[in-house]
């Protein structure tokens, strides 16, 4: 391996720690209580080293947005099918919120950061409408079509608002999740944790299905 090979190799090792660091910290101290020098130190870097990787803390917060919302977003499309119903379809996004959640922490920093970095979204999505928040747009815009699907096809209330519910069901999800971000990492039972998402997810599924659907989908059973 070449000398230039190696050093390539290194950067992207390094930076690699650097996000693996900061996305540790979020999720033990929370996002407004992380500083670029707390990254630096845990890493064992100069704070001037990790700015060579980030120029600041709004760039890091990005780049572990993109990456927490560009693997979810994967992890759906995945189980998702082009048969699928519209109720069968967004069952398979909240079974997917809770699988996701069940085995990493991604989720919650995911929501951390998005209200670090965006504060206003989805609910004034014009004015965040920014590179940095492309991901979880794309994952509102998804909701959205799996709605108007769910319209189409009679397995949900044909009265919906698909962009209007949609926001609403990106907040009621990004709201759990926050609430959990704010417990301390010792008292997160997820277990727990994982029977409320499914008892909140329920109800609004309820909600939003048409009466002369299957109602056994109106269940989302957890290991």
């Amino acid at each position: 391996m070449g000398i230039i090979e190696r050093k390539k190799r290194e950067r992207i090792k390094r930076r690699s720690l650097i996000l693996d660091t900061a996305r540790a910290l979020i999720l033990e101290r929370g996002v407004d209580s992380v500083t670029m020098q707390d990254i630096a130190t845990t890493c064992e870097l100069s704070k001037g080293a990790l700015y060579l990787y980030f120029d600041n803390k709004e760039a890091l917060l990005a780049e572990l947005f993109h990456e927490a919302g560009s693997i979810f977003i994967e992890y759906v499309n995945k189980r998702l099918s082009p048969n699928d119903s519209g109720l069968e379809a967004i069952r398979t996004l909240w079974m997917s919120y809770i699988e996701v959640f069940g085995k990493s922490s991604d989720i919650i920093v995911l929501f951390g950061v998005k209200n670090a970095i965006a504060p206003a979204f989805p609910y004034l999505v014009e004015k965040t409408s920014k590179k940095e928040i492309s991901d979880p747009i794309r994952l509102l815009r998804m909701i959205e079509e799996i709605l108007a699907r769910g319209i189409a096809d009679g397995t949900l209330e044909a009265s919906l608002d698909p962009e209007r519910v949609a926001k609403t069901i990106f907040m009621i999800t990004g709201g759990i999740i926050e609430n959990i971000a704010r417990l301390p990492s010792e008292m997160r039972n997820n277990q727990l944790i994982l029977e409320e998402m499914q008892t909140t997810f329920e109800i609004v599924l309820r909600g939003i299905a048409s009466p002369q659907c299957d109602r056994s989908l109106l269940v989302l059973p957890i290991e």
